[in-house]
């Protein structure tokens, strides 16, 4: 048998290979994250970094402190706790916003 060709059981040493470093937030990801702490009515900053240190589980100064995988699951949780715009029942006649010339005779 060949030495030069990878054997399929040929298993890697550990420690050999390179580990990954997380990717940092993204601009967009952090704009995101604004909106979604003011859609959820979250205006404290106290608030939002209890927030923030609840979902990565480490202390953090700023936004741009954050990886893009903790930055993905603030959203989630963000986007959880808005509150859904409460849907309408009826007809659009019954839903219309202003008087017509009906109303008002």
């Amino acid at each position: 048998m060949n030495n030069e060709i990878p054997s399929l059981f040929d298993v890697e040493v550990p420690g050999t290979s390179t580990a990954q470093t997380p990717l940092p937030v993204q601009s967009e990801q952090v704009a995101e994250i604004r909106q979604s702490f003011e859609r959820a009515g979250i205006t404290s900053q106290d608030q939002r970094k209890e927030i923030v240190e609840s979902v990565t589980f480490r202390s953090i100064a700023g936004l741009r402190d954050l990886q893009a995988v903790e930055a993905h699951r603030l959203l989630k949780v963000l986007k959880s706790m808005q509150t859904p715009k409460p849907t309408r029942q009826g007809t659009a006649w019954d839903n219309r916003e202003e008087d017509t010339w009906i109303d008002k005779l």
